[in-house]
């Protein structure tokens, strides 16, 4: 169940400890749980009592005293598996700006906010559509597997780089966000680690790319939207010129009032 430790990457220790508290409270047995919800949070958390003593390291063949190693960016998966947390759960917990005031996860733009809920709405060959459509008039090199093996900070800086045809304009804004420290570690080895947890839902605020793709993530994980194939469709949607997104939203709002094909 748990990952090998010898190639995976560390989630910050602040991050590690505010997600700790959150999932002990979400565990928390209370006086008012239905006997079904208290049998339940009770299993998970033995669950995630036995994750933790997995990767807790042996001293003399004994779990050692410090407990359990730090948290990878890998282990999340199987933490929100045996907790129920989600994705959204952690952002929600962890974001800030980079002065450390707490920030919302959403989309950048009420037309993707918008284009996110009629795709959880639309039946999965209309979804599929939608997708094709998209892929037709957005330009192929965001659509490249090469681009998503990237860490996050190298991810962006490339796709944002792309969007705004400047190299220079990439590095002006990162100054203006506060964030240049991060940026100028895209190229070290440790920089799948540069952009921490905390700083995701910012960054793709900031730079409007859907935090999914930020993450790195496939389909069978959510962010934002409430279906993974709404996520990969708004992986590329946020990638859209404002008034080709406007034409797409327009025809996804047509296909859920009126029906059919897009």
């Amino acid at each position: 169940m748990a990952v090998d430790a010898g190639s995976m990457h560390r989630i910050t220790k602040a991050d590690e400890e505010k997600m700790y508290d959150f999932i002990w409270n979400e565990l928390r047995v209370s006086a008012n749980d239905s006997a079904a919800t208290r049998k339940s949070k009770e299993k998970r958390k033995k669950d995630f009592e036995d994750f933790l003593l997995e990767i807790t390291p042996l001293v003399r063949d004994k779990p050692r005293a410090k407990g359990p190693r730090r948290l990878f960016y890998e282990d999340i998966p199987t933490i929100m598996n045996l907790t129920g947390i989600t994705y959204l759960d952690i952002l929600k917990i962890l974001s800030v700006d980079p002065d450390g005031n707490r920030i919302e996860p959403k989309w950048a733009l009420d037309s993707e906010a918008k284009m996110c809920a009629y795709c959880d709405l639309m039946q999965p060959q209309q979804r599929a559509e939608v997708l094709s459509l998209i892929k037709r008039v957005l330009a192929p090199v965001f659509d490249n597997p090469t681009l998503n093996e990237e860490s996050s900070i190298m991810r962006l800086y490339k796709a944002n780089t792309l969007r705004t045809y400047c190299v220079k304009e990439m590095g002006r804004q990162v100054v203006d966000l506060g964030v240049k420290d991060i940026y100028h570690r895209r190229y070290l080895p440790y920089s799948f680690n540069a952009l921490e947890l905390n700083l995701i839902s910012f960054m793709s605020i900031s730079f409007d790319v859907s935090p999914h793709w930020l993450l790195g993530l496939d389909e069978s994980h959510t962010v934002l939207a409430a279906n993974g194939d709404t996520e990969t469709i708004m992986d590329l949607f946020c990638f859209l010129p404002d008034e080709r997104k406007d034409i797409i939203l327009r025809a996804a709002e047509t296909a859920i009032s009126e029906g059919g094909a897009i």
